[in-house]
C-alpha cells in the first residue's frame, strides 16, 4: 500500500543482511574496548530498532563520556549521508526509482557508485580504503542449515547486543581520546 513503507518496515524487508545469514559476507568482525563483536555495524538515528548491527546514539546523554560518543556517532553518519550526497550528485542513478531493477542489481549499481567514489578519491590521494568487495553474487554456504541461518539473524537482531556495543563503542574512543590528549 502506498505510504505504508517507513524505514523499519523496509529494513525488515530488506536483504541488507542476506550475505551475513547465508554465511558468504566478509568476515567484519572487531573489538571495541577489548569485547570481540563478530558482525560489523551500522551508525543510524533514533527511529531504528535495537539491533546488534545498528548502534543509536544516546538520546540523553549524562557525562562527559557519553556526550562525546554522543558526538562521534553523529559526526559518524554526516560522513556516510554526505558520501551518499555525492554519490547521488554524481551519478544519478541513485537518486531514481529502482523499483524496477532486480535487488542483485540494486546491490551491483550501488558497489559500482561506491568504488568509482572511491577510484576517484584515490586517484586525488584522498582515498579511505583501499580494500574492494568481492563478487555481489556469492552463493548460500552450503553448510548452514535453515535453523543456523535462523540463529544468525537473531545475532544480528539482539538488543542486548546492541546496548553492549553501545557502551563498549562509548567506553573505547573515550580510551582513544585520552590516549590522544596523553600524546
Amino acid at each position: 500500500m502506498a505510504g505504508a513503507n517507513n524505514d523499519i518496515i523496509v529494513l525488515q524487508s530488506s536483504g541488507l543482511f542476506d550475505d551475513v545469514i547465508d554465511g558468504v559476507a566478509p568476515d567484519t568482525s572487531f573489538y571495541a574496548n577489548d569485547v570481540e563483536y563478530k558482525y560489523g555495524f551500522y551508525l543510524v538515528d533514533g527511529i531504528y530498532l535495537e539491533w546488534a548491527t545498528l548502534v543509536k546514539t544516546l538520546s540523553c546523554p549524562d557525562d562527559k563520556k557519553r556526550l562525546y560518543y554522543k558526538k562521534k556517532q553523529k559526526s559518524g553518519r554526516k560522513d556516510v549521508e554526505w558520501t551518499f550526497g555525492v554519490l547521488k550528485k554524481r551519478w544519478s542513478i541513485i537518486a531514481q526509482l529502482s523499483s524496477i531493477l532486480e535487488k542483485s542489481k540494486m546491490r551491483n549499481v550501488m558497489y559500482t557508485c561506491i568504488f568509482l567514489h572511491s577510484m576517484i578519491l584515490e586517484d586525488s590521494d584522498r582515498a579511505f580504503c583501499v580494500e574492494s568487495y568481492k563478487a555481489a553474487n556469492q552463493p548460500t554456504n552450503p553448510l548452514l542449515t535453515n535453523t543456523k541461518k535462523e540463529v544468525i539473524q537473531a545475532r544480528i537482531r539482539d538488543k542486548d547486543t546492541h546496548l553492549n556495543l553501545r557502551a563498549d563503542l562509548t567506553e573505547h574512543i573515550w580510551f582513544d581520546r585520552e590516549q590522544g590528549d596523553n600524546e
